[in-house]
């Protein structure tokens, strides 16, 4: 799938509050405050559907469909990840509308997901050669925040092939994968429920080094 440049995103160390409850490593590898244009994010469409405003990436996928963005200018092993996902202002409890962050992509076809939905439960997905798997199935995580406007932080944690999840700090899942060589990129990633399209917002993206 090409990789097309997006108006937006920039690599920032400006530290926020919410990120800091989620990454627990010492050292800042990577961090972005969705501020400025940064071409070294890529998506896989075109139009509409990636915005910016006041410090958020806003992804408005096609209804009944998904929207990926990756950060194509670096690949992360050990490291803890997190960021902020806002649920779209015009939820309602659907099993269909869900996002989240991306980790250990190699490209649009190939990689891993956290993804939330907005009816409280959330999964580990998989994408190989573009055929969908499930790590871990659909079920319910005990500290999604479900209303509109709701924020949820999403934190991996990857060790070797060993991945752990948490959202809001409390766990949801751990498993094995299997880790691209030299590592994978890391991304955003959301759908739109049927009959309408869902404005999410993420915020406060950072990467660290491993917890002591």
């Amino acid at each position: 799938m090409t990789r097309t440049g997006l108006v937006f995103l920039t690599a920032g160390l400006m530290l926020t509050a919410s990120p800091a409850l989620a990454c627990k490593g010492k050292n800042v590898i990577f961090s972005d405050d969705f501020r400025q244009v940064d071409d070294t994010w890529g998506s896989s469409g075109d139009g509409d559907a990636v915005t910016i405003e006041n410090g958020k990436v806003k992804i408005k996928a096609t209804a009944s469909r998904n929207y990926k963005v990756l950060y194509g200018a670096a690949q992360f092993d050990d490291a803890d990840i997190c960021v902020t996902v806002q649920i779209p202002n015009n939820s309602t409890p659907t099993t269909s509308a869900g996002a989240g962050m991306m980790f250990w992509a190699q490209d649009y076809a190939n990689f891993y997901a956290v993804v939330l939905r907005t009816d409280g439960r959330a999964a580990v997905v998989r994408q190989v050669k573009g055929n969908w798997t499930y790590p871990v199935q659909f079920r319910q995580a005990e500290k999604i925040n479900t209303h509109p406007g709701d924020k949820n932080i999403i934190r991996v944690t990857t060790i070797g092939n060993t991945v752990s999840v948490s959202i809001n700090d409390a766990k949801f899942a751990s498993f094995k994968g299997l880790v691209p060589p030299g590592g994978g990129e890391i991304g955003l990633y959301a759908e739109s429920e049927q009959g309408q399209r869902d404005t999410w917002k993420f915020a406060d993206l950072k990467v660290t080094d491993l917890p002591q």
